[in-house]
């Protein structure tokens, strides 16, 4: 994967080839992976991806189901924007537990 280390620098570089994906979650320092492969980058971030393939991009955060969305873009700067949906807890009531201390 590309990285670039400014705006300019992917504007003025091999900007047919690749572009910037602005990876945004609401639940914010979110894991973000790519073809399912973990990066080292936590939304929100901007990551170089190729233009005019499809490339599948996830989301990943504790206590949150995965958010999953294939992006295809022609553009240079593009944005994928995910709520995470939480994921419910449950309370378990133990019977015999409370039956023993009686």
């Amino acid at each position: 994967m590309t990285w670039f280390k400014n705006l300019r620098e992917l504007l003025m570089g091999n900007r047919d080839q690749m572009g910037l994906c602005m990876v945004v979650s609401e639940q914010e320092g979110a894991e973000i992976w790519i073809d399912g492969k973990k990066t080292n980058y936590l939304t929100p971030k901007a990551v170089a991806l190729p233009k005019n393939k499809e490339v599948e991009i996830t989301v990943k955060q504790v206590g949150h189901e995965p958010h999953t969305a294939r992006v295809f873009t022609r553009h240079t700067l593009s944005y994928h924007y995910c709520d995470l949906k939480r994921i419910p807890l449950k309370v378990i009531y133990n019977d015999q537990h409370q039956m023993a201390s009686v």
